[in-house]
């Protein structure tokens, strides 16, 4: 199942994952609303999991000077979700309701949106991390952050039936997962979708989440479109269905981009595959008709046809073959 948002509405990026701010690298995504505050709006569990960790800005002095009155992370939860993955959602209003331990559903929410800890603004932070391990009297991850954008990215493609290796190199193709990248040609976004040809994106292309889907649908229709040949669908996406020519090669060259490296059957392939299938099923049909011709031809025929009057003195003689230690007599037929 793919990843719910954290927010409800169009979201924008306010701060990418990897941002340099000199000292360190950002760790997470910074979210907010495009056409509205975010201030106090509801923010969502991504996935179904367990809470690990519940940091509040009125904890007490620690050990740590730099974590004291709930710096950096404000009011903030993290959990773990089924998949292993533990992500962190950080600068709550007030206190998290949940409690370490406790079971929440995808989408369920976790608190509202403010500014507290290190915020210089009303936004929500999202980080994820592969390693559950997480230090509760720190509320620090132990071990590297991973963008969640590419998590995302493999949950929306898996979901839709398109592979999420070729689409985690066809969004780094794209944009490089920048979710604010505009091209010269009017695309926009992390998928690169142009509005004018995609009315249904129109106002959206920023928001990376409602991109990716959009996009991995997208593939997904492509690729069921081109009967699984994703050179193909490929280039469909970045030069139309309907190309042809030079503009065409354009998008077979942006394919095989994508695809250098990666065992991905062509049509062809698959074409040979589908008419092998077919043909060993056609013999195999032919070869249940014969048997059951034979079937029928035996019953016609009878018992005595198989077993003729001394097939007991057969059977006996067969049982001394395999142990000449028998008597005799067993081999004779007595009986």
């Amino acid at each position: 199942m793919a990843y719910l948002p954290p927010l409800d509405g169009v979201i924008r990026v306010t701060s990418a994952f990897g941002l340099d701010r000199g000292s360190y690298r950002h760790g997470g995504l910074d979210l907010a609303l495009q056409r509205e505050s975010v201030y106090r709006r509801p923010v969502k569990a991504p996935a179904a999991g367990t809470i690990l960790a519940v940091w509040t800005t009125d904890r007490p002095s620690t050990r740590d000077a730099t974590l004291r009155d709930g710096f950096p992370y404000g009011n903030a939860v993290a959990l773990r979700d089924a998949g292993g993955v533990l992500w962190r959602l950080l600068h709550f209003d007030e206190p998290p309701t949940v409690r370490v331990g406790e079971r929440v559903a995808a989408g369920q929410t976790l608190g509202l949106c403010d500014s507290t800890g290190n915020s210089t603004g009303h936004h929500v932070h999202l980080d994820a991390s592969l390693l559950d391990d997480i230090d509760p009297a720190t509320f620090r991850v132990r071990g590297p952050r991973v963008d969640p954008l590419r998590l995302y990215a493999v949950a929306l493609a898996r979901d839709v039936g398109y592979d999420p290796a070729v689409f985690r190199r066809q969004i780094r193709a794209e944009s490089n997962w920048n979710p604010l990248a505009v091209s010269r040609a009017g695309a926009e976004g992390l998928a690169q979708i142009i509005p004018r040809w995609h009315p249904a994106m129109r106002g959206r292309t920023f928001d990376p989440f409602a991109s990716l889907d959009y996009a991995a649908r997208l593939m997904a229709a492509h690729v069921d479109h081109r009967n699984g040949d994703y050179r193909e669908a490929l280039a469909d996406y970045n030069t139309g269905r309907g190309s042809s020519g030079a503009f065409r090669a354009q998008g077979y060259r942006y394919a095989d981009t994508i695809l250098k490296g990666l065992d991905m059957a062509r049509m062809a392939e698959i074409e040979a595959l589908r008419q092998d299938r077919d043909a060993n099923h056609s013999r195999k049909l032919a070869a249940l008709a014969h048997l059951g011709e034979v079937i029928q031809a035996a019953r016609r025929a009878g018992e005595t046809a198989f077993r003729p009057e001394d097939w007991r003195r057969v059977m006996t003689a067969e049982r001394f073959y395999h142990d000449p230690m028998a008597r005799p007599d067993q081999a004779t037929g007595a009986g």
